[in-house]
């Protein structure tokens, strides 16, 4: 197949699943544009009005699913500082890969410099592991249970606390652009609300990341347990190391990865240009992050061949070739 690419920010088209397009410019792009026309000051403010009138806990304003990383910080931020929210119950899903000393401190943090109760959730590790071997064994998606469990645990937590409203971080339909809409609510039903934050703020990763350091957000770059590969940035899923599997399996079957997702994420906010993004893209994107890759294997109790051999099964051969070292790489930038 021909590989294209976006005509503004470089990402690959036709392959993400859901992705749309208008005359070579991935939706994404098109979303970043529109973000200017939407009145964002006025759902601030209805926001406020709302988290007062739908208060249905003497304790708690509200429920907010963290993982301690810097969109955790900045949603707590802005309920507190700017909505008025009092206090809010923080919800932590946790499996079993290795934490780094980052996500630890910045979890700790995060309670601390606010002074709020947090329930840390952390799955059956035996189901954990089943779940997740048959998942990256069968489909290359080994987190898609966990990734139901991030939302579906902290909305059955403020049921049990009879708390209507549940707090999470960007639309990711609008901001990956598989839809046009930047909806506000997830879900809406009786008894409880799923709210976008960052439909009610509009979210960049980089004031995201700006903004959370201001209250102690720290990132990769100021521990030392973790040099990571693969990767352009030091301030993303860095709470755990073998998530990041989960992310780089998208390589071997759509062409992209982190890099891709935030190089040109960096073109729509004015930081890369996009010749850059795909010269970051090229150099990193097929990269296989070595101490991510040690703790999945560990955790989930695989071998490093069954790995391999599970990412070789799936391989978009497509849009893929395996280079003279044996690794996978994209035809268009090899």
């Amino acid at each position: 197949m021909d590989i294209r690419l976006c005509k503004k920010c470089g990402f690959i088209l036709g392959t993400r699943p859901g992705l749309k397009e208008v005359d070579g410019v991935c939706l994404a792009c098109i979303n970043c544009e529109n973000k200017k026309n939407i009145d964002f000051k006025s759902r601030q403010e209805w926001l406020t009005e709302y988290i007062k009138q739908n208060k249905t806990n003497q304790e708690y304003d509200c429920v907010v699913g963290v993982s301690g990383g810097k969109d955790s910080h900045v949603i707590v931020k802005k309920l507190i500082e700017n909505h008025g929210v009092k206090n809010p119950l923080l919800v932590n899903t946790t499996h079993g890969f290795k934490r780094t000393q980052a996500g630890e401190y910045d979890l700790k943090n995060l309670v601390n410099h606010y002074n709020l109760d947090l329930i840390e959730y952390k799955l059956k590790p035996k189901d954990f592991v089943k779940e997740t071997k048959e998942d990256f064994f069968n489909d290359l998606h080994p987190l898609v249970r966990f990734e139901e469990k991030l939302y579906d645990i902290p909305v059955q937590i403020a049921k049990q606390f009879n708390i209507k409203l549940v707090f999470m971080g960007e639309n990711s339909a609008f901001e990956y652009g598989t839809s046009e809409e930047l909806e506000i609510f997830n879900k809406k039903e009786e008894d409880v609300e799923v709210i976008y934050l960052f439909s009610i703020h509009p979210y960049s990763a980089s004031g995201v990341y700006n903004e959370a350091k201001t209250i102690g957000f720290k990132d990769l770059d100021e521990f030392d347990d973790w040099q990571r590969q693969g990767t352009i940035e030091s301030f993303s899923q860095i709470d755990t190391m073998g998530n990041m599997i989960d992310i780089y399996t998208k390589f071997h079957k759509f062409g992209f990865q982190r890099v891709s997702d935030m190089a040109c994420r960096f073109v729509r906010e004015g930081l890369l240009s996009r010749e850059q993004a795909i010269q970051y893209i090229k150099d990193n994107d097929w990269i296989c992050d070595e101490g991510a890759r040690k703790d999945f294997c560990e955790t989930l109790n695989i071998t490093e061949e069954e790995f391999n051999q599970t990412l070789d099964k799936f391989a978009n051969k497509d849009i893929l070739v395996k280079d003279a070292n044996g690794n996978w790489r994209r035809k268009d930038l090899i």
